[in-house]
């Protein structure tokens, strides 16, 4: 199993969590070593394309259809003279799931994930701090 795996990550076409999810899995039934889980959850980070893992179709299509609908109240707004004011934003926001390159989160942002606050530390960032640690710094408060 370690070779398949190992395989499938230098292919560079596998989505993040779920070879994350996959590896640890085969790790508990004792499939793998703790040395080569280790190794291909390096391996697997390292190699990581973000553009393999963004949400599904579906799940941007809501996103996108959400947004159009928030233009189109603002534009509503907007049109009847309210509103010109922009909304402040949250120093501190809660992480949202990326659905593609357009909204990634770069290097400074600044998000609350489970409880926690954390600083991305690299430009189009699509993961979460419990799936890719190392692009993320915990702040301590």
């Amino acid at each position: 199993m370690y070779n398949i795996i190992k395989d499938v990550i230098n292919k560079d076409e596998y989505k993040l969590e779920d070879t994350l999810y996959k590896i640890n899995k085969l790790w508990v039934e004792n499939n793998l070593t703790e040395e080569e889980r280790d190794e291909l959850v390096s391996l697997a980070r390292t190699n990581a394309n973000p553009n393999n893992s963004y949400a599904e179709n579906t799940i941007q299509i809501g996103n996108l259809w959400e947004y159009y609908q928030q233009l189109d109240t603002r534009l509503s707004l907007l049109e009847n003279g309210q509103g010109a004011e922009p909304p402040l934003e949250e120093e501190w926001p809660e992480f949202v799931q990326p659905t593609g390159a357009h909204n990634a989160y770069k290097s400074g942002d600044k998000v609350i994930f489970a409880f926690k606050k954390y600083i991305c530390q690299m430009d189009g960032c699509v993961w979460n701090p419990l799936v890719y640690p190392s692009a993320w710094e915990l702040v301590e408060e």
